[in-house]
C-alpha cells in the first residue's frame, strides 16, 4: 500500500454518509465584504506598456504617450514639437517626428479551477470556495490600484471545459465577477475510488488565450494546481508566461500537507486511488506522509517558478486579510 494516501475516509468513498447539497461559491455578504477589504488596503499598480490599440467603456484607459521608441515618421500638421526627431532632422534636412508606444492600462484574465477534486474541503469551506474569494479579492485589489484606468476583465470557468465569460472594466467588472461567483455553485464530486481521465482543458485553454491575449497582460489562475505535472502543462506554462504576468492562487487543504490526528488515523480507512487498495496507517505513517507532502509541494513550486510563474499560496482556513497581504508583498 502506498505511503501517501491522497483520500478521505472510506466511508465517504462508498457514499455511506449523505452528499453534500450544491451550494454557491460565494455568498453576497462576502463578495461585498471582499471588495471592501481590497479597497482599503489598496495597492500600487505600475504601468505597464501593451502595443495594441483597443477601445473600450471606461473613461482614461491609457495611461500616457509612453517611452519605448517604437519609429520615426515625416512631421504633419498639428504633430507636437517635443516629438520632433532632431538628429535625423539634422541628417536629412526633413522633420521627423519620433512615435513611442503607448501605455495601456493592464488586460487581466482570470482562470477559477472549478473541477470535481476542488469540491472538496475539511474545514467548512472547500477548495472551489476559498478559490473563488482569493480570486475576487486579487481582481478587486488590482482593479481598484488603477485608479478608474483598468484594462478589461475576463473569467474562465473550468468545470469538464472552459467556458469564457467577458467582464469588462473597472467596478462593473468586479459587480459581474460577485454575481458571476454568487451564481455557480460548488457540485459535490464524484464517488471516490472513480478516477476521470486527463481532459486536456489547461493546455486547449491555453493556447485559445494566446492566440488573443496582449501581450503585457496580467493572468491569475485559482487552482489547486492537481494534474499540472505533465509536459504538456510545463509548455502552457511557459508559453503563457513569456506573453503575460501569470499569478497562481494556490488553495490546499490542510488535510493534503497534515494527516488529522492519531486517535482518528487509527479508526479510519483510507483508499489509495494510485494503487486501488484499502487500509489503515500504521506506526509512522501520518509524519512520513507529511514529509513526502512538504518535498511534493517544494518540488512542484520550484518547478513552477522555473516557467517564470508566480505563486501565492493558502488553506481552505486562511483568512482574506492574509491572502491580500501576500499579494501585496508580493507585487512590492
Amino acid at each position: 500500500m502506498s505511503t501517501m494516501p491522497m483520500l478521505p475516509w472510506r466511508q465517504v468513498a462508498e457514499g455511506m454518509l449523505p452528499a453534500a447539497r450544491p451550494r454557491p461559491l460565494l455568498q453576497p455578504d462576502d463578495a461585498a465584504r471582499l471588495i471592501a477589504l481590497a479597497r482599503g488596503l489598496r495597492m500600487a499598480q505600475p504601468t505597464r506598456p501593451v502595443p495594441r490599440q483597443t477601445s473600450g467603456e471606461a473613461m482614461s484607459v491609457w495611461k500616457g504617450r509612453g517611452l519605448d521608441y517604437a519609429e520615426s515618421r515625416a512631421y504633419q500638421p498639428g504633430d507636437d514639437l517635443r516629438d520632433l526627431h532632431w538628429r535625423l532632422l539634422a541628417r536629412t534636412g526633413r522633420p521627423y517626428v519620433k512615435l513611442h508606444h503607448e501605455e495601456q492600462a493592464t488586460a487581466l484574465h482570470l482562470l477559477l479551477d472549478l473541477r470535481p477534486g476542488m469540491a472538496f474541503g475539511t474545514r467548512g469551506r472547500t477548495k472551489a470556495e476559498q478559490a473563488a474569494r482569493m480570486a475576487l479579492l486579487a481582481a478587486s485589489a488590482y482593479a481598484l490600484a488603477a485608479e478608474g484606468a483598468s484594462g478589461p476583465m475576463t473569467l474562465s470557468v473550468w468545470r469538464d471545459t472552459v467556458h469564457d465569460v467577458a467582464l469588462g472594466r473597472g467596478q462593473k467588472a468586479l459587480q459581474r465577477l460577485a454575481l458571476r461567483l454568487q451564481a455557480e455553485l460548488v457540485v459535490p464530486p464524484r464517488p471516490m475510488g472513480r478516477r476521470q481521465p486527463a481532459d486536456g482543458g489547461f493546455e486547449a485553454w491555453a493556447q485559445v488565450l494566446l492566440r488573443s491575449l496582449p501581450e503585457g497582460s496580467r493572468v491569475l489562475m485559482a487552482s489547486d494546481g492537481a494534474g499540472w505535472e505533465s509536459p504538456e502543462c510545463d509548455a502552457a506554462l511557459w508559453s503563457l508566461c513569456s506573453r503575460a504576468e501569470v499569478l497562481l492562487l494556490e488553495v490546499r487543504d490542510p488535510v493534503e500537507t497534515v494527516l488529522p490526528r492519531r486517535a482518528v488515523l487509527e479508526a479510519a480507512d483510507f483508499v489509495d486511488l494510485a494503487h486501488h487498495q484499502s487500509g489503515r496507517l500504521q506506526g509512522a505513517a501520518g509524519s512520513q506522509f507529511a514529509e513526502r507532502a512538504a518535498r511534493h509541494h517544494e518540488a512542484r513550486l520550484a518547478r513552477w517558478r522555473s516557467r517564470g510563474l508566480r505563486c501565492v499560496a493558502a488553506g481552505v482556513s486562511e483568512s482574506d486579510h492574509a491572502v491580500l497581504q501576500r499579494l501585496r508583498a508580493l507585487e512590492a
